[in-house]
């Protein structure tokens, strides 16, 4: 058995319709299984979900977890975005929105003067070049030190439950030739990121979407060592946009995970997230 409480469908940038991911996921072994579409921003994007559509997201969670009572359980939850002075769970927007989760990730940094656009580290590899560009100098060292500073700002905000890809400026980081994730430098600044989340009780997904094409998870498996050191709450999540992609990585990160160490992940109950036993296997629920 597994979970996964990072999904994406059409409500955001997911390529399939929100029953299509519960149809294959009830067919490949996930018991607990959470949408999270990317909340809306307080600006036009093509991957965020538009604010006058969450009715419909919400109408539509409900509908499937009616019809598929007691064969798979369903969570509703969003994909927060957290960008230095413009977006956050504080926005007007949550006000009146009731989640059964929060996911908080960092997709954006700092907004660059005189225009509406903002600092990608997500995006293409050269709208994030020209923010390290712009920011940093040219700078890898100093890019990475401000995507931590802003993702520190996310946590010390709260209102999230699990941590989406804690390091994710790896992903077009690891293109510069001095940067490495086993770079002292990095693994200070990470290691300082992963005791601030400690510190607040968070859950740290590792993030298997990159697994099969990349060869890495976020956080990258190098941290897994200091994770379990730190004795952080994890939960595997795929931050799947296409069905297939479910339980994308799982089998290969459930036993890289047992093998550091980890016996337990966070899952969803009535009572709240609590810690579950899993083995190379899969849940033990």
């Amino acid at each position: 058995m597994y979970s996964n409480y990072h999904s994406h469908s059409t409500f955001c940038d997911g390529r399939s319709v929100m029953e299509d991911f519960v149809k294959f996921a009830m067919a490949h072994g996930i018991s607990k299984y959470g949408f999270s579409s990317h909340a809306p921003l307080p600006f036009h994007t093509q991957w965020t979900m538009n604010e006058d559509d969450y009715p419909d997201y919400e109408k539509e969670f409900g509908r499937l977890k009616r019809k598929y009572d007691g064969k798979i359980e369903l969570f509703l939850g969003l994909e927060v975005d957290f960008i230095h002075e413009c977006s956050s769970v504080m926005n007007d927007f949550f006000k009146g929105v009731k989640l059964d989760y929060a996911i908080g990730s960092v997709h954006y940094l700092d907004k660059f003067p005189d225009v509406e656009e903002y600092w990608s580290v997500d995006g293409p590899l050269e709208d994030f070049r020209k923010g390290v560009d712009f920011f940093c100098g040219g700078d890898i060292r100093l890019a990475a030190k401000r995507f931590f500073e802003v993702s520190a700002e996310m946590i010390e905000m709260g209102g999230i439950d699990i941590v989406g890809h804690a390091d994710k400026i790896t992903l077009h980081g690891s293109k510069y030739g001095d940067f490495s994730v086993s770079d002292a430098w990095f693994y200070s600044l990470m290691g300082e990121y992963l005791e601030l989340i400690k510190s607040k009780n968070l859950i740290l997904e590792i993030n298997t979407k990159s697994l099969r094409e990349k060869g890495i998870t976020f956080p990258h498996q190098c941290f897994y060592p200091l994770i379990k050191e730190l004795e952080i709450p994890v939960q595997v999540n795929s931050d799947c946009h296409y069905p297939t992609h479910v339980t994308e990585g799982f089998a290969a990160t459930y036993k890289a995970l047992y093998e550091v160490g980890f016996r337990t992940m966070q899952q969803l109950t009535p009572a709240g997230w609590v810690a579950v036993e899993f083995d190379e296997r899969g849940l033990k629920l």
